[in-house]
């Protein structure tokens, strides 16, 4: 998704991933502009979209992890675990908004 060239310096390597990000959201903005979407998107936001419809299409795990670059499959199921809260936390307004 952010294509980086390796550096040997990390702290250069760090700046350039940092510059990658914000100019992929900032392209992400303009896109939702024109899509009439008013949420903010960010890659944070697109990247655990796409964790959760592919979890709620029944992809295994392991599948999504590799999609999302993971090195370990532990870290796709932290990002999966949080996303199941967030979706019980809004049931719950659900039922106490009562509609």
């Amino acid at each position: 998704m952010l294509p980086i060239i390796k550096r040997e310096n990390l702290v250069d390597q760090y700046k350039d991933i940092q510059w990658a990000q914000k100019r992929y959201n900032k392209r992400l903005k303009t896109i939702a502009g024109k899509a009439g979407i008013e949420e903010k998107l960010t890659s944070y936001v697109s990247r655990h979209s796409f964790a959760s419809i592919a979890n709620n299409m029944a992809i295994p795990v392991t599948a999504i992890s590799e999609m999302l670059g993971h090195q370990r499959l532990t870290t796709t199921q932290v990002y999966l675990a949080g996303l199941q809260k967030n979706s019980i936390d809004q049931y719950n307004e659900k039922i106490l908004s009562g509609s």
